[in-house]
């Protein structure tokens, strides 16, 4: 689960043991999105729910924003089985505020408020594994944090299911993932996916192809681009250490 560009590829993480995700952009639409033009719709069934997959799509505004309707609506129109259990309420719902969004039109919400409910549609879609393209994308330095702790803890803990992030945020990729599935080739032609790995051979990994060592920021922990040939990047790449995991003291 890291970056998606890059030069040779990009990484992914997974939670739990499954086959590598299909290539992004492929095998249809989220788990359950809006559809028709104008008026409240029935939701088109993705063609990956036949295959237990549930899908979040990278972009939703313009497809959520079709719906004629509000939060609620489009909640009970997708995920049904999810409002009715009390633990994905408590889970999912709760820690991503959807109550304060139920009663306002989907057509309103700003890009961080779709991306949280993109998210509760995914996770409230029963499905064997779950692919979410970019979570982090809209929301803040919190969100992004709780977010991550609501996918594994949903996905992996509660569920016992398989989760594929591609996430570009480092603090949230690590904060998920217990392994990585790491590409390689060249972006657009061609590309070999290795079986996954743990974190820090595959965040050493993905770096080592960019050559871009990350320090722990010390105030705030989060990961910071060393300088090119800084001692600090240096000494990193020395040790083959292309990501801190823990806070290193720089005196």
């Amino acid at each position: 689960r890291g970056g998606r560009g890059g030069r040779g590829g990009g990484a992914a993480a997974s939670e739990a043991d499954a086959p590598p995700p299909p290539p992004n952009g492929s095998g249809g639409g989220s788990a359950a999105p809006p559809a028709g033009d104008g008026g409240s719709a029935a939701p088109t069934p993705s063609p990956l729910q036949n295959l237990g997959i549930s899908y979040k799509r990278q972009h939703n505004g313009p497809r959520f924003r079709r719906f004629e309707g509000t939060v609620q609506d489009l909640f009970e129109a997708t995920i049904q089985a999810g409002l009715a259990d009390r633990m994905f309420r408590l889970l999912v719902m709760k820690p991503l505020q959807t109550e304060k969004l139920e009663g306002l039109e989907v057509k309103s919400l700003s890009g961080g408020e779709l991306q949280r409910v993109a998210i509760v549609i995914c996770l409230g879609t029963p499905a064997q594994v779950y692919l979410i393209d970019e979570p982090s994308a809209g929301l803040d330095c919190e969100q992004r944090i709780t977010v991550a702790q609501v996918i594994k803890r949903w996905v992996v803990s509660h569920s016992g299911k398989t989760a594929f992030v591609i996430e570009h945020d480092f603090v949230m990729a690590s904060a998920m993932s217990d392994r990585i599935v790491v590409y390689t080739g060249q972006p657009g032609i061609e590309c070999t996916a290795t079986t996954p790995v743990g974190l820090v051979e595959g965040f050493n990994t993905f770096l080592e192809m960019l050559n871009v060592t990350f320090r722990r920021d010390p105030e705030n922990l989060r990961p910071r681009i060393n300088k090119r040939n800084s001692a600090m990047d240096r000494q990193q790449k020395a040790n083959g250490q292309f990501y801190l995991f823990d806070l290193v003291d720089e005196d």
